[in-house]
């Protein structure tokens, strides 16, 4: 029951948030986010352990639908630290909604998300991943990318936090006034 309960009140307050919010708006968001994970080469050396800190300015370039972002990363991997960037493309699948007191309300989507990222240690990396965008707030998900260089296969989940996000406060339709 506990659980019911705090998935009911997790749900309500992300709904309240954006309760007529269109995912993928006109617009900026910017996201920073930290990501973990792996990079192997499928031989018998020991996979590597990676992590980094990226902060990826996006802008919605077809409402609902298309976002252009751009990354710029400070990543950990084989003890180094080095940095990345890149292009990216994010691709709306789908929206996720509930039903609260009777009206389907979106409280995320799941997006599709292709990027380039160059490195400052000779990285060449291509791939992309899938995210939740939850109240365009949050953002979870994970990433596969080849670094077609270096013969390396990165994998990794991560979890961002929008540093634009504004709740847009709506004026409620006066019925009085015609």
């Amino acid at each position: 029951m506990k659980p019911l309960l705090i998935l009911f009140t997790v749900a309500s307050v992300v709904s309240s948030l954006q309760s007529t919010a269109q995912e993928f708006p006109k617009g900026w968001v910017m996201y920073l986010q930290a990501t973990q994970g792996m990079t192997t080469n499928f031989t018998s050396v020991p996979d590597a352990f990676t992590g980094s800190v990226q902060l990826v300015p996006q802008v919605t370039v077809v409402p609902n639908m298309l976002r252009l972002s751009a990354t710029a990363a400070l990543a950990y991997n084989n003890k180094k630290l080095f940095g990345l960037y890149g292009p990216g493309l994010h691709v709306k699948l789908a929206d996720l909604h509930i039903s609260i007191f009777g009206s389907p309300q979106s409280f995320a989507n799941l997006q599709l998300q292709l990027q380039h990222l160059w490195g400052s240690e000779k990285q060449k990396m291509a791939g992309g991943g899938l995210h939740a965008e939850l109240g365009q707030l949050l953002m979870l998900g994970g990433t596969v990318y080849r670094d077609y260089n270096l013969n390396n296969w990165w994998f990794q989940t991560g979890v961002g936090f929008n540093l634009l996000f504004k709740k847009k406060r709506t004026t409620p339709d006066d019925p009085f006034n015609p």
